[in-house]
This record gives C-alpha cells, structure tokens and sequence, in this order.
C-alpha cells in the first residue's frame, strides 16, 4: 500500500552535493526532519572526491573534516620539461565514508536508497513505487541536466585502487604526471598513495567527444604502472567516468532542463568548476549556505 510521507526537507539524489546537504542540515539544524532519496544502493555511489585546503574556507570545514579518508601535506606535478613538489594539504573523501556517515548521523527512515523519483514539485516528490512525499521545500541535486544546453568539452578518464605486493615509491600524490604519451587531447595520471601498498591511479585526459574507452584506459594503466615499475597484486575497486568542460551556451536553459521551478544543487544546478567539472567547493558552500538558511522551504529556495 503506498503511503504519504511528511517531511521539512526532501533531497532528491544521495550524491555528493545530496549527502553533504543532509549531513550540514543534520549537524546545524537537528530539528530538521529530512528525506535523502536516492535511486542506488549507496549514498555517494562510486566515487572518490579531491580536493586542496585552500578550496574549502575554514569556516565550512566542519563539514568536510570528519569525511577525510586520506591527506598529505604536499603534491607531486610533473611535466616534459618541468617538476615540481608543491607544500600545500590536499585531501581525498572516499565514497564509501560519505555513505557510513550520512547513515551514521541521519535515523533510519531519512535515508531513502534503492527509490526512484518520478515527478517532483517545490514541496512534493512522487516515488515509483507509489509513495508520496510532502515536503516544505524539495532540493534537487540528481546530477546533470541535459548538458546538450551548454557548449561542452571533455574530461574523460578510469581510475582503480590497487594494492601491490611491496612499497611503492611514491609517497606523496602526484596531481599530474603530464609526461606520459599524448593521446586524443591533453592527458595525465594522477597518483595517490593511500598507503604504502595502496594507490589510486587514474589516467585522465582532455577530448572533444564524450565517448569513452573503457577497455583502452584499463590498457594505458597496464602499460604506465609496468612502465614504472611496479605490480598490481589486487584491483580493489575501479571507477569511470565522463565530465563535461563547459566554455558556454545557453545555462537558463540547461537549469530549466533539470525542472523548471525547483530549488537545485551540485551539478543539476550548474554549480561545479568549469574547467574540471569539480563539483565538492560548491557543493560544500551549497550545504552550509542551506543549513544556515532561516527558511527552508520550497518557495524561500527557489528564490534563493
């Protein structure tokens, strides 16, 4: 039997911009009942997310201190000509750590996986298996619009987590590595040492399509991790994926493709870097900006 549910805030979309919100809305306002609905079996999906210090103010850091997974106090970038080791903090969240805090700090029934939205208004959501939301105010952050709206480039790339048999020598990240082979458009791996046997190492590359070779990206690592040296003893886990490089185009447009009249956050409403398609400062400022907000509901976030 389907079932009306009653709410203050309902998040469509558990990723990161959705988790971020719930876990700032749950830490400044307590009294806020929300709903994290998302389509997948996890908050965060598959994902690792990046990020320098300088890109988080201190204020906000709150919110981003307890989902660090990892941290270093310098980087590695690297060029044909050029290298240099730079003295700056730099952080990564793994995806599974968003998930164990958003369940972690929210009750039970806040935590909607595994539901698929089929409508959504500024203060109602109805779900495919025939339930009902009631919300004062419905924040959408499902990920991208129709991004045939905007004039797009690429970033393309596949990342894995690997252990190997014996220590690596790396032991600081390296955020680019521009001196393998240039492929298609500007490319580089990017290198962070979780631990001394643990690495992600992900080839990254520039393109002017968005298709993606996953079988060839999985070579290119092959090749570069033998190239230096070094052998996988396990994948532990491998991501894909493709971002789009925005340098124009119509953005009214691509905002009213996400829904027209409701409130947006992450990528579904254009907040996220357009030359690396980084999202986690906006989503960060996003979160705080709404947890401080003395209103909170449909109308008051449009506006907004």
């Amino acid at each position: 039997m389907s079932a009306t549910i009653r709410c203050d805030v309902a998040i469509l979309g558990g990723g990161l911009a959705g988790g971020l919100i719930a876990l700032a809305l749950r830490a400044r306002r307590p009294d806020c009942d929300i709903r994290l609905i998302e389509a997948g079996r996890s908050i965060g999906g598959n994902h690792l997310w990046s990020f320098f210090a300088s890109d988080i103010a201190p204020e906000h850091r709150w919110l981003t201190a307890p989902l660090v997974s990892h941290g270093w106090t310098g980087y590695d970038v690297r060029f044909p000509a050029h290298a240099r080791t730079l003295k700056a903090a730099y952080y990564s969240i793994e995806s599974t750590r968003l998930d164990a805090l958003v369940r972690a700090a929210l009750p039970a029934q806040a935590v909607m996986t595994g539901r698929t939205v089929l409508t959504a208004s500024p203060t109602s959501v109805a779900l495919d298996d025939g339930d009902r939301i009631e919300a004062g105010g419905v924040i959408d952050c499902r990920g991208a619009g129709d991004l045939s709206a905007l004039d797009c480039g690429w970033q393309k790339f596949l990342g894995r987590v690997q252990l190997w048999p014996s220590s690596s020598s790396t032991s600081r990240p390296v955020i680019m590595d521009a001196t393998v082979e240039q492929l298609d458009g500007y490319r580089f791996v990017y290198l962070l040492p979780f631990t001394a046997t643990r690495m992600f190492v992900e080839d990254t590359y520039y393109s002017d399509t968005p298709d993606l070779d996953v079988p060839g990206l999985r070579r290119r690592i092959d090749l570069d991790i033998a190239a230096r040296g070094w052998r996988v003893d396990t994948v532990i886990r491998e991501e894909a994926g493709v971002l789009a490089v925005a340098m124009g185009g119509d953005f009214e447009g691509y905002w009213r493709s996400g829904g027209d009249g409701l409130a947006k956050a992450g990528v579904r409403g254009g907040l996220f870097h357009p030359l690396t398609s980084y999202s986690l400062p906006d989503a960060v400022r996003t979160a705080a900006l709404i947890a401080a907000a003395p209103d909170l509901s449909g109308a008051a976030a449009i506006s907004a």
